[in-house]
Parts: structure tokens; sequence; C-alpha cells
């Protein structure tokens, strides 16, 4: 008697729905869906992965409708570091991009809480037009060619995680090489380890309090800042 053996896939849906927190306010909304097990887009490589050619304002690369999910390997519990634990801050780029390297902005944490915690992996990061495009929201992708370590953190202690890419459209004309798809004055952010979403606001920069993206937005993880994490 032979039996015949049935082939068959299971498919798996993802909906990641995405609650802002203002991080001035304090105000928390629902939580995001966890990231385990969430397909997430990487680019290989230190090089500029955020700057490519062809990328032009109006066409924002990446997968624009999924949430920003956070990754890493997880920290104990009761050490590492949770929302409540840290401050965030978003600093702009201080250098236009160009040939030769991107632009990078930096996501800033510190830690105002009274204990030691940890903090291990990459942020999710995903940011808005600001400026009436109608272009999609763009998440970051993870930027692999950084090693992921953990960033042990005492109080006051800072640690960032820096954000890649372009700010020049190369395809734009001379009066409009600064015009991208995505002009972005605040930052969705989720934590390592965390699903709540928190809405951060861009400070400084060349770009006058924003991130102005042509193209692609990677993300480094999260590393210690020298002379703090002594």
């Amino acid at each position: 008697m032979h039996v015949r053996r049935v082939p068959f896939t299971v498919a798996a849906v993802l909906a990641a729905g995405l609650a802002l927190t203002a991080c001035d306010s304090g105000e928390k909304g629902p939580a995001a869906a966890p990231a385990a097990g969430a397909p997430v887009a990487t680019s290989g490589g230190a090089a500029a992965p955020s700057a490519p050619a062809g990328s032009a304002a109006g066409k924002p690369a990446g997968d624009a409708s999924a949430a920003p999910k956070a990754s890493g390997p997880a920290a104990p519990a009761g050490t590492r570091c949770t929302a409540a634990d840290l401050e965030l801050s978003v600093l702009g780029p201080d250098l236009v991009a160009d040939g030769k390297q991107p632009a990078y902005a930096s996501l800033h944490v510190v830690n105002v809480s009274a204990r030691t915690c940890t903090l291990t992996g990459f942020p999710g990061i995903q940011v808005t037009d600001d400026a009436g495009r109608g272009a999609a929201p763009l998440t970051a992708e993870r930027n692999t060619g950084f090693p992921v370590t953990a960033v042990t953190l005492k109080p006051k202690q800072l640690a960032n995680a820096n954000l890649q890419y372009s700010n020049v459209n190369p395809e734009g004309s001379p009066s409009g090489r600064r015009v991208c798809a995505v002009t972005a004055g605040k930052v969705q952010v989720i934590l390592p380890d965390e699903t709540q979403a928190r809405t951060v606001k861009v400070t400084g920069g060349v770009d006058n309090n924003t991130l102005n993206i042509c193209g692609k937005l990677s993300v480094q993880p999260f590393q210690g800042v020298p002379g703090t994490n002594g």
C-alpha cells in the first residue's frame, strides 16, 4: 500500500500596528506588534548603502509599509534597559552627503534611572514625510556591517545608534539637489526588547531640525559613546 504525501505550506501574516507616543509629552499608545520572527531587510556592509545612485525624490526605497522593528539578543530579565530607563533624542546630520560619505544622524539614549542596565541590538526606526509630498513612511534597514555588542549603561551614561542615508538627490537639478522624498522632523523609535513605539523630535543639523532623506535609510546597532562609558 502506498501512502500519498501531501505537501503543504504555512503562510504567516504579520500585521504591525504602530501607536506613537510623544517622547516629550510622555503619552503612551497601544503596543506595536513584537519583532520576534519578523523578516527585516538588511544592508550589508559599513560602506554607504543609504546613498544609491538613481534614487530620485518621490521614490523612497525600502519597505514603506512595514512598522519599525527592534532586534538583538535579549538581555537577561532585570538587567536590560527598558523604555522607562532611557531618555531619547535624535541629532540631525552635521554634513551634507557627497560622493565619498553619506549623511549621519544619531539616535542618542541616556540612562536616566538609578540602576545599571544593558542595551543590545538595533532600534526599530521609521520616518514619515512632514513636507506634504505624499511619500509613504520609510523604515530603516539594519546595517549588519557593524557588530552587535551589549552596551552596559550606568546611570547618566550614553549610547547611540547612527542613522545613515543621503540628504542629496543625485538626479535633481542644481537648484533641486537638496529636495528629497522624505523630510521628517520626528522619528518613530522602538528600543531593543521593547514593542512600544516612541516619537522623538529631530534637533540640530544642517537640515534645520529635520532628516532630509533621499533614497534608503539604514540604522546601525547601539554602541557605547567613548568617554561616557568608562
